[in-house]
């Protein structure tokens, strides 16, 4: 234990993550986080000693690099998109850089623990839109926000929420109602359940027979609601990190559990077509056609980025051709549409620098944490990132920076 300096605590951090239920309900999954990273900072610059290494360094390169190509807004409506999502890389920012300097406290044990709380939260809410799809409600932040800032169609999202997306694409027989909560979109339900997964698994190797046969249990129900999205980018994902697990356990020598991942894999995926998976994913691709559509999106953020390589445009815009904007449906593309070259680098870089920073895992937990980063890579250049994807990222981050640390000096 760390000696002659102030303990940070866990407490900001707990309320972050154990708070969503309350959060989402009250409309402040957005504010909440600003607030408590605030409290982080303060501790933070009373803190003796605060150690920067190179991939949060690297974080905060990137946050500073946003703050200039706020000059390229052309509106108020898209300085209030910029201001939110910079507000939300300033507090993964801030996040990350207190638990790496928190390990007395805030402990590997207690930040799985608080993420596993987060991703029973995503479970609870893809039942929520299945019992009720076309629910919704206006929050206590929303109904407080003035009609100017309402209006707003990304501010709206946040502050109004629904249960699920409805989608009724032309010439479909059917609609489609998508699980999203707690958030707004269900590719933000599928991102959060690509990155939390395997912070799940982790969880299986640091609890006991009870808390395990539980947490097996619910990794067996959210086949149900994932497979309501019909969401392939999600199952990509969850696919990619099974197989990196898998493939350094064999690696290792470590078959049996290597097999044991496999097999769960397997009666997860017999699970998922049971409940119609395929037909769905078919059905909505055939009226859709998303993929059509994405292709066409993503030639046009890239012509329009090289028209402003340097700042971008600060925020994405609407496109040309659709009525989907530019610069959306992906953070790379987000990223390099609204923060140019230089940012989608450092963004890049920074990927990069936390996974080969990290690539040590010498244990089942810390392979298991790698593999959100794995994940994360996966899913960036189709996903967006909000605020709880974002944490869930950073603070593996800083946990597995802290666990590698620590097993590098052991190696020695």
């Amino acid at each position: 234990m760390t000696t002659g300096r102030r303990q940070l605590p866990f407490w900001p951090l707990g309320w972050m993550l154990f708070g969503l239920p309350l959060w989402w309900a009250l409309g402040a999954i957005q504010l909440a986080p600003i607030a408590l990273a605030t409290v982080m900072a303060a501790f933070l610059l009373v803190h003796r000693r605060v150690r920067l290494p190179v991939p949060i360094a690297l974080f905060f390169l990137f946050v500073c690099w946003v703050v200039p190509c706020a000059l390229m807004i052309d509106s108020s409506d898209r300085l209030i998109g910029y201001a939110l999502r910079f507000a939300v890389l300033l507090v993964v920012a801030v996040v990350m850089l207190y638990v790496y300097n928190a390990p007395e406290l805030v402990t590997t044990n207690r930040v799985i623990g608080a993420l596993v709380s987060v991703w029973l939260c995503v479970l609870a809410g893809g039942y929520l839109a299945l019992v009720a799809p076309a629910g919704g409600f206006t929050t206590a932040v929303g109904s407080l926000l003035p009609a100017r800032l309402a209006s707003n169609d990304y501010v709206h999202d946040l502050f109004v929420p629904t249960f699920a997306e409805i989608q009724h694409p032309w010439g479909s027989p059917t609609e489609f109602a998508r699980p999203a909560a707690p958030f707004p979109y269900t590719n933000s339900w599928g991102a959060a359940v690509v990155l939390l997964t395997p912070v799940v698994i982790a969880a299986l190797f640091a609890v006991g027979r009870r808390q395990r046969i539980l947490l097996l249990c619910a990794l067996a129900a959210m086949t149900a609601p994932a497979a309501a999205t019909s969401n392939r980018g999600m199952f990509v994902g969850l696919a990619a990190a099974a197989a990196y697990v898998c493939g350094r356990l064999v690696f290792r020598g470590r078959v049996g559990p290597a097999v044991a991942v496999l097999l769960a894999g397997g009666v997860g995926a017999g699970l998922l077509i049971a409940a119609g998976l395929p037909g769905q994913v078919a059905e909505r691709q055939e009226y859709g056609r998303s993929t059509d559509t994405r292709s066409a999106l993503y030639a046009e953020t890239w012509q329009r980025s090289l028209d402003s390589p340097v700042f971008g445009y600060g925020a994405p815009r609407p496109s040309i051709s659709n009525g989907i904007s530019a610069g959306t449906q992906g953070y790379l593309w987000m990223v390099m549409f609204s923060y140019g070259l230089i940012g989608l680098l450092l963004l890049v870089v920074f990927l990069l620098s936390a996974l080969t920073s990290t690539w040590r895992a010498p244990d089942p937990t810390s392979l298991c944490l790698h593999a959100v980063l794995i994940s994360a890579c996966v899913i960036v250049p189709y996903y967006g990132l909000d605020i709880m994807q974002w944490l869930t990222i950073g603070i593996v981050t800083a946990v597995l920076l802290r666990r590698s640390e620590v097993a590098g000096r052991r190696a020695r």
